[in-house]
């Protein structure tokens, strides 16, 4: 269970995984770019204001960049891009786009085991219920937060 006050504890008490850090910004959407859940440390408020143009970079990119590395059926994809002094990762599971930036050199060794999980999570509380049937509400996707915060020190 998560505690509402803003003193987490250390770890995740349902799988007993420590909290990762380094985490700046997390988006999940689908291949058009659409933005399901979005959250970004409160300190990058450029980045927060252009969440949603970065989704759709994230998307256009991912696109075409199948075309260029050998497509979709190749079994090549873009998995990460370097960027100086951040990092920002992508995983696609179920035709959702699920990516995360993190600080280099603030970013702890679980933060790809966190990841895992917060994409099992997502795909298990909302793909059947909200994704495949979407009609357009995000506000179901707003309680995900808490599942960010339990997984994650942003």
């Amino acid at each position: 269970m998560i505690n509402s006050d803003e003193n987490y504890q250390d770890f995740n008490l349902e799988k007993m995984v420590p909290r990762a850090k380094g985490l700046i910004g997390f988006l999940v959407l689908d291949k058009t770019g659409l933005l399901y859940f979005s959250k970004v440390t409160k300190n990058r408020t450029s980045l927060e204001k252009n969440i949603f143009q970065v989704a759709g970079f994230i998307s256009a990119i991912l696109v075409y960049s199948q075309d260029l590395i050998g497509g979709v059926d190749a079994g090549i994809k873009l998995k990460d891009i370097n960027l100086g002094a951040y990092h920002m990762f992508f995983k696609t599971k179920d035709n959702i786009i699920f990516a995360y930036i993190v600080e280099k050199h603030k970013c702890t060794e679980n933060i790809e085991k966190c990841m895992g999980l917060v994409i099992e999570k997502f795909l298990n509380t909302y793909y059947y219920s909200h994704v495949v049937e979407f009609k357009g509400d995000l506000s179901p996707f707003h309680s995900f937060e808490m599942v960010i915060d339990q997984y994650f020190e942003m």
